[in-house]
């Protein structure tokens, strides 16, 4: 059996929750992901990646994109499509395949999109509001487009089955959950040697490292976590963060903050490809999820939490979604928005380093056990299964 994974964008970070799903089922199935190109080309830290099949179509211009679509369609080879997000690049298109051809559809839900279409129109005035749904309307194929997000969570009832990435998703759309699960064999700390690794991004042995590694956001709540490193007076402890994108405002901004507040003791490093994931988490000392809590995160688990979690990283995140469970008996959880519990925490966790040995081993395990691709495939052979 062939399985036609659909993104949204290739060009997007929504790319790796489709590759995700692509890397397990492939142990079973012929796997393809099929996808407009809305940028330059293939989202980086996955683009380098040979054993996946992409297939896209470039997607340019106001109204074109509608016509580019249609070749989309053609390209989709599998008997059964598997949906990334409710989407009309991903989600529709498979279910103008699901009209004409008779697939059968199963619609994965990662994130709650109208979050964050209510997140960010929260903050707009009435006048921009109205432009903006306006705007929406006119290109109802974009990711963010308002109509594109509320159209595709009323139509998800016409998929023939759901799986969602945590329980506030669950909720809402029903489903099987399919965490982020992580390959425990390749994130495995015991390949990795930290120190050397230092030397190779040039961190000082004596640097107690307090990371996050992830696509800056401003949800993420990544600006409390630099204000917590900064009331830490040990000069020793620096924050690095991992995956800043030099064209966005946002993460310029985020930067320039950082160094005014942190000067040598912060660092910075681009994206990075999906195999350099484990060289840079295996030289933190703590590894941090500053989730704030708006519509944008009450619907999302950062994949992130699963990468330390797999390296056997000290975690310290925010009570946001499913993070408490997830890390219940093998973490640290602090409020939201909340750097002077924040930076105890981090002090704690440094000064603390055998208790943070044992949790972060504890958190491995849980991984191995409850995240990993192992125990994912057993639940999507479970909803594939029916097809075969």
């Amino acid at each position: 059996m062939k399985i036609s994974i659909l993104t949204p964008d290739l060009s997007h970070n929504c790319l790796g929750r489709a590759y995700l799903l692509a890397k397990i089922l492939q142990r079973h199935y012929e796997v393809e992901i099929v996808g407009p190109v809305f940028g330059d080309e293939i989202w980086k830290p996955l683009a380098n990646d040979k054993s996946i099949i992409y297939k896209s179509v470039k997607i340019y211009g106001m109204f074109k994109p509608y016509w580019q679509i249609k070749e989309l369609i053609k390209k989709i080879e599998g008997d059964v499509i598997y949906t990334s997000k409710p989407l009309f690049t991903s989600f529709g298109v498979g279910l103008f395949k699901k009209l004409f051809d008779s697939k059968p559809l199963v619609l994965d839900i990662d994130d709650w999109q109208m979050g964050f279409m209510k997140e960010s129109h929260s903050n707009l005035s009435l006048t921009h509001r109205l432009k903006s749904l306006a705007g929406s309307a006119l290109r109802l194929y974009s990711v963010g487009s308002y109509w594109n997000n509320l159209l595709g969570e009323k139509l998800s009832r016409l998929a023939d089955g759901i799986t969602v990435s945590n329980s506030f998703l669950q909720d809402k759309f029903g489903g099987t959950i399919v965490w982020h699960g992580r390959d425990t064999e390749a994130f495995d700390p015991v390949k990795f040697d930290k120190y050397l690794l230092r030397k190779k991004y040039q961190i000082e042995k004596t640097n107690k490292v307090v990371m996050f590694f992830g696509t800056p956001r401003p949800h993420k709540g990544i600006e409390d976590l630099v204000k917590a490193v900064s009331l830490i007076k040990d000069r020793d402890v620096i924050l690095i963060v991992v995956g800043i994108d030099n064209r966005d405002l946002y993460c310029r901004n985020l930067v320039r903050s950082a160094n005014e507040m942190l000067e040598d003791r912060f660092k910075g490093f681009g994206f990075q490809p999906f195999e350099k994931v484990t060289e840079f988490l295996s030289v933190a000392d703590v590894v941090v999820i500053p989730q704030k809590r708006n519509f944008s995160t009450i619907g999302q688990v950062p994949a992130k939490v699963f990468d330390a979690m797999a390296m056997a990283k000290p975690i310290i995140a925010t009570n946001v979604s499913d993070l408490p469970k997830i890390l219940d008996g093998c973490g640290w959880i602090v409020q939201p928005e909340n750097p002077e519990q924040l930076a105890e925490t981090i002090q704690y966790v440094l000064n603390n380093p055998e208790e943070a040995e044992e949790m972060s081993w504890k958190a491995r395990q849980k991984c191995i056990e409850k995240y990993s691709w192992d125990a994912m495939e057993k639940v999507l052979l479970e909803v594939f299964g029916k097809y075969e």
